[in-house]
């Protein structure tokens, strides 16, 4: 039963932590650039030749090459960083409210960065 309660406490600090005005805005633009991202993959997709450059870290050549839809990975992970933040700013706002807005900022960031990267991976094989 004490693991409800826990549940419970988490879910409240959630909710408090979205009715703030600066917090709420930065969820928006969130979901905003992770939709922009998912809507210009869907639109570019049938453009796409059948294998694209991903992983840049790995040496020159077809190590670098994965399908076009391991592109949707990108969103995914963005959609993964902004529920991880999410909850860990939730948890931690009623002590550490600095490091709770830069979670929430470092969320946003990332799925910008995010856009670039598909964006750029688009343009260049396009």
């Amino acid at each position: 039963m004490k693991f409800f309660e826990i549940i419970k406490k988490y879910l409240g600090q959630l909710g408090l932590f979205w009715q703030k005005k600066g917090n709420s805005q930065f969820l928006r633009l969130n979901l905003l650039i992770i939709g922009i991202q998912l809507a210009f993959l869907v639109y570019k997709f049938n453009q796409l030749p059948p294998e694209v450059p991903l992983f840049y870290s790995l040496p020159f050549g077809e190590e670098q090459l994965a399908t076009t839809s391991q592109l949707f990975f990108i969103p995914i992970f963005s959609i993964t960083i902004g529920l991880i933040n999410t909850i860990f700013a939730a948890v931690f706002l009623p002590n550490h409210q600095l490091l709770s807005r830069l979670l929430i900022i470092f969320s946003v960031i990332y799925s910008l960065l995010s856009l670039v990267t598909i964006y750029q991976i688009i343009t260049l094989i396009s």
